[in-house]
């Protein structure tokens, strides 16, 4: 790997991030993502920290939260968290699809990309965008998390260290999770001509993908392995396990990433401009 293609990588993530803090589109979308987290984070989040402090019998928070799918919260120390770590498994898959759809497309749409070719490889723009689009994720999840660790230490100061460990061990664990995603949505972007094309085309293969290996695995319980092949597939999974022990099920989208990575570098390198 040469000196050149990492500095090529590197410009481009860059470039990404200048264009989500610098431009009007991107901005929008700060705000628009500012305000729904807000609006998650002073309500659900809020409510469950007063619901946990204010309510001494265990059996029946328990009954409560199983009743709403959150039986797991009562595993976190600290229910701001636990409460984030549901919300996180959705929100942030769902954003990357969005977030994530104009990687290529757009360029190859306007007619850039045969320019910008010229300047550099297929392969440095097919990477670059996608580490540029993984970093921002990045940003987003450290943020909403710092924002959540406020919320505890204003509640509590004693909780500080303890926060400050469910902050590393849910991004470590939220940026596992929307890799498989960006890497599909990579894929889609390089051989689709729009970001509408490659939402769409993201949402029909996840549907899909659920329900015909859903149906197979019915008939013949064994073919359910193949729920490897979608992304996200371990998500319920995951609600049920707490800070580090998340990552006992890292290799799966670990591995998804991989392969989805490779199927769009080989689509980028066979497409036309």
């Amino acid at each position: 790997m040469s000196p050149g293609f990492l500095n090529h990588i590197l410009l481009i993530s860059q470039f990404e991030l200048k264009r989500l803090f610098s431009t009007r589109k991107g901005l929008l979308y700060l705000l628009t993502f500012t305000v729904v987290w807000y609006l998650i984070l002073y309500y659900p989040i809020r409510l469950a920290s007063n619901i946990l402090s204010q309510t001494q019998d265990s059996a029946q928070l328990s009954r409560l939260f199983d009743f709403i799918g959150f039986g797991s919260i009562l595993n976190w120390e600290i229910p701001e968290f636990a409460v984030f770590w549901h919300f996180a498994l959705i929100i942030f898959p769902t954003l990357t699809i969005l977030i994530a759809a104009d990687q290529i497309c757009s360029d190859r749409e306007r007619g850039t990309l045969r320019i910008i070719t010229m300047r550099t490889s297929r392969n440095s723009l097919f990477f670059g965008r996608f580490i540029g689009i993984m970093l921002i994720q990045a940003i987003l999840i450290l943020a909403t998390l710092l924002s959540t660790l406020t919320l505890v230490v204003y509640r509590d100061a004693t909780l500080l260290s303890v926060g400050i460990n469910d902050v590393f061990a849910i991004s470590v664990n939220l940026i596992l999770v929307v890799l498989p995603f960006t890497a599909m949505m990579a894929a889609l972007s390089a051989a689709l001509k729009s970001s509408r094309q490659t939402t769409v085309w993201a949402i029909l293969i996840l549907s899909f993908l659920s329900g015909f290996i859903g149906l197979l695995s019915f008939q013949l319980p064994i073919l359910e392995y193949l729920k490897v092949l979608i992304p996200g597939f371990q998500m319920p999974e995951l609600s049920n396990l707490a800070q580090w022990e998340a990552l006992q099920l890292a290799y799966i989208p670990l591995l998804q990433t991989i392969a989805l990575l490779a199927a769009g570098r080989w689509i980028m390198s066979r497409q036309a401009l």
